[in-house]
């Protein structure tokens, strides 16, 4: 009896709150149809019921603020609170070559989003009036005009009802998860973010109760799929649906392009801090991919330490791209290089745990001609291989500084460590942070230093460390060549190491040398034998074998097996490669 009691008043409350928004309340001279204002109605009377007056208050918005509706439907509308993926969908768009506002965008001009945005998380001083008046003369349509294809994240969700009364005309992804876990997972980064309610004027969660959360969660949701047409909506939950990467493209309206990005999945709340992140750039090919020895002896154990792992490959996915290095189809003994397990970046991405974030960016590269001193130098380096053998290598030398430049823009979020690895590297026991690192460092190799720097490998101590590592190659090579071939003419060889111990030297950048133990990396093959696909490490050189610890070669000589040498090879008391006793379970069978 009490609990009908308790019901009758509840719909009657509702149905006095909806008395309160009637057709001439709502958005005046907005674009809304009497469709759409009825949408608001039952949004507002929903929430009323929980937040007592709010009806009341949300009569005196002016959605839109100072704005005016536009025409054109350039600008796509995000919907979705954040901790629902934005960031993923932030980082596929750029991926795109898309312009896209987000929260941790700091690109954009400051002064509308810093304006809005204090208004949603601050308290007013003259109260939820005072705060309405305030938003109610924000020029909404100065969101428009800074050129961005799409408009994510915070405050985007919390004024949507204000977007959309300026873009009337654009498409809306709403970006969504169960509500209960997006509650959960919001009031445990950070009880004091705003309740997910439109205008909420620095009402915080924990002001309010979790099923009060989950309440004002839902009904934001079903306003938004009341009031947008379903033609020009979209859904994703990551949380539970494989994105349609095809069909999203075609929704936005961009161009399908070659090879699409994977849909990225990056965490959200949960990789806030710098020091808890840690970023991985993988370059090379999706071909001679090694992958199980990185996610089981570095992803993993970096994630089992209290990181958050975040790994990009950025990998040349072409079937008819070649490499210079051992190359499939060579002769070892009676072992035969042949491709790798992938063929695919989806392929890739089914072997990567969920507790690692994955972005997958096929790279295409521009091929920017290299500077002919430089296929010079290269050649007068080694004049026995030809002409033709030095421009080979040019270009791949160029692929790869513009590989290093394509991990910098990709959209990051801030971390204090970033590695870089090549295709091939195999990591040969579990992944341990050398400890007293230096804050803005480069670490590498000590080993296999090529006249330079050994570029296989690099571990960057701080963002803006990173980034010069990333960036400097490309740019130091095209921009700048004629400074870098002053200091390289004085030396005897020319290689992708020495140059970039030119440029980091060039610009100052601090260098650390890691010696083998603690390094366990080396670069790997899939040979084939009798049928069968192994994994080998490749020792065929000095630089190779001194990359190689104690620990670690005792390890490959108990556990593996040599490859016998070809005859020519001078140092025949070492193997050329170290192979392991079992055969690769592979996906593709070469």
């Amino acid at each position: 009896m009490h609990s009908q009691s308790k019901t009758s008043c509840l719909m009657q409350h509702r149905a006095d709150a909806s008395k309160l928004l009637d057709a001439k309340d709502i958005a005046q001279d907005s674009p809304f149809s009497d469709e759409q204002r009825q949408c608001i109605r039952e949004y507002a009377s929903s929430i009323d019921a929980d937040i007592p007056g709010f009806a009341r208050q949300l009569a005196h918005r002016k959605f839109g603020g100072a704005g005016a509706p536009a025409a054109n439907d350039s600008v796509i509308l995000g919907a979705g609170f954040g901790t629902t993926a934005t960031r993923s969908l932030f980082t596929f768009a750029a991926q795109l070559g898309r312009r896209v506002h987000h929260w941790l965008s700091a690109a954009d001009p400051p002064e509308f989003w810093t304006q809005l945005n204090g208004l949603v998380s601050k308290k007013h001083p003259d109260g939820a009036a005072g705060c309405f008046k305030a938003v109610n003369a924000i020029n909404f349509s100065a969101a428009l005009a800074g050129g961005h294809d799409m408009l994510l994240d915070t405050p985007l969700a919390e004024h949507f009802l204000d977007f959309y009364a300026v873009s009337p005309n654009s498409k809306v992804v709403l970006t969504t998860r169960r509500a209960t876990d997006w509650v959960k997972s919001r009031m445990q980064f950070d009880r004091t973010l705003p309740v997910p309610l439109h205008s909420p004027c620095g009402m915080s969660l924990e002001e309010i109760g979790f099923d009060v959360a989950v309440r004002l969660y839902e009904a934001h949701e079903r306003l938004v799929r009341c009031i947008v047409p379903a033609a020009k909506l979209t859904e994703i939950n990551v949380f539970e649906t494989p994105v349609n990467v095809p069909a999203l493209i075609d929704f936005f309206g961009w161009p399908q392009p070659e090879f699409a990005p994977l849909y990225p999945r990056i965490g959200g709340e949960d990789s806030r801090y710098d020091e808890e992140n840690f970023l991985i750039c993988v370059t090379g090919q999706i071909r001679r991919l090694e992958l199980k020895t990185k996610v089981e002896r570095l992803f993993l154990p970096l994630a089992q330490a209290g990181y958050t792992v975040l790994v990009a490959l950025v990998l040349d996915v072409r079937s008819d791209s070649k490499y210079i290095n051992r190359p499939a189809g060579e002769l070892h003994g009676n072992y035969t290089v042949t491709d790798g397990n992938f063929t695919t970046l989806q392929q890739a991405a089914e072997m990567f745990p969920k507790s690692i974030y994955l972005i997958g960016d096929p790279f295409l590269p521009h091929d920017y001609p290299p500077d002919e001193r430089y296929v010079q130098g290269l050649f007068e380096a080694f004049p026995e291989k030809g002409q033709q053998r030095a421009a080979d290598r040019a270009k791949s030398h160029m692929r790869q500084w513009e590989a290093l430049d394509r991990c910098a823009q990709l959209p990051w979020p801030s971390a204090k460590y970033t590695m870089r690895l090549r295709d091939d590297d195999a990591i040969m026991q579990p992944y341990v942070l050398p400890p007293k690192l230096e804050e803005n460092t480069l670490y590498a190799p000590e080993c296999n230093p090529c006249y330079g720097l050994n570029d296989k490998f690099a571990l960057a101590v701080g963002q803006g460390t990173a980034e010069a590592y990333f960036r400097l190659p490309l740019q130091t090579v095209r921009w700048d060549f004629e400074r870098l071939q002053q200091k390289l003419q004085p030396l005897l060889h020319r290689s992708p190491e020495q140059v970039l111990a030119t440029v980091l030297s060039m610009h100052g950048i601090a260098v650390r040398l890691l010696n083998a133990s603690g390094l366990p990396i080396l670069p790997a093959k899939n040979m084939r034998k009798g049928g069968e696909t192994y994994l080998c490490y490749y020792a065929g050189s000095d630089g190779y074998r001194n990359c190689m610890s104690e620990e670690i070669t005792d390890h490959l000589i108990s556990e593996g097996f040599q490859i016998e040498q070809p005859p020519d090879y001078p140092w025949h008391s070492f193997p050329e490669f170290y192979c392991e006793k079992e055969a690769q379970r592979f996906l593709l069978q070469p």
